[in-house]
């Protein structure tokens, strides 16, 4: 008889912290916060594998080229750098696991530099999902989704809530990559980077899919 495995659980974020000094100034401040699982299958544990070298990864790069820059611009009037890795969970239920990661890299200048990934989870098996297995079956499925993703921003236009850049009608569809989306009760969402569709104070555009067979 085959052993049922336990329902996954959250385990204790994985953390880093690190301040580079020369002298009594601060050079570069790294923060790091990353997901974990309990490592009750072995599908949890590659998850966790997957975080574990993202962080690692993000750390050389910081403890590095970033550094290095950091110090080649110091000076009395530069404020020091700061760096940090961070992640929110938008569903953990049913057997999926799904967040978004944040990195965002700050050298003193006028905006910092912000990245963003989501990730859907299958568990226990650890298995990522797409976006295409997350909508309802449908051979041509990318253009309802951007269907609804213009037909969403018409709308905060008309209503004044946000503002796009002149050409979004364009760049939605150019800059709409299906690798950039998370999953949380109502559905799927897709967002578009910093700057990509509008301006920097839009921060990540997101949008909520429905049912695409309806759109």
């Amino acid at each position: 008889m085959k052993k049922e495995l336990p329902a996954p659980r959250l385990a204790e974020p994985g953390t880093y912290e690190q301040v580079f000094q020369e002298g009594e100034a601060v050079l570069l401040t790294l923060r790091a916060r990353w997901p974990r699982l309990e490592e009750s299958s072995p599908g949890c544990r590659r998850v966790n594998r997957y975080y574990d070298a993202l962080a690692d990864r993000w750390k050389r790069r910081w403890e590095g080229p970033l550094l290095e820059q950091a110090k080649a611009a110091a000076g009395p009037e530069t404020p020091p750098w700061e760096a940090r890795l961070d992640f929110t969970v938008t569903l953990f239920q049913d057997g999926i696991l799904s967040l978004y990661w944040d990195i965002v890299e700050d050298r003193g200048e006028r905006r910092p530099r912000r990245l963003r990934q989501g990730d859907v989870w299958q568990l226990p098996s650890g298995m990522p999902m797409t976006l295409r297995e997350l909508l309802p079956p449908c051979r041509w499925w990318r253009g309802p989704v951007l269907a609804q993703v213009r037909q969403q921003i018409g709308e905060r236009i008309q209503a004044g809530e946000s503002v796009f850049f002149e050409d979004w009608l364009s760049l939605a569809s150019r800059r709409f990559s299906p690798g950039r989306f998370y999953l949380t009760e109502k559905g799927p969402v897709v967002f578009y980077p910093v700057e990509s569709i509008a301006p920097a104070m839009e921060g990540f555009p997101s949008f909520l899919l429905q049912d695409t067979e309806k759109s």
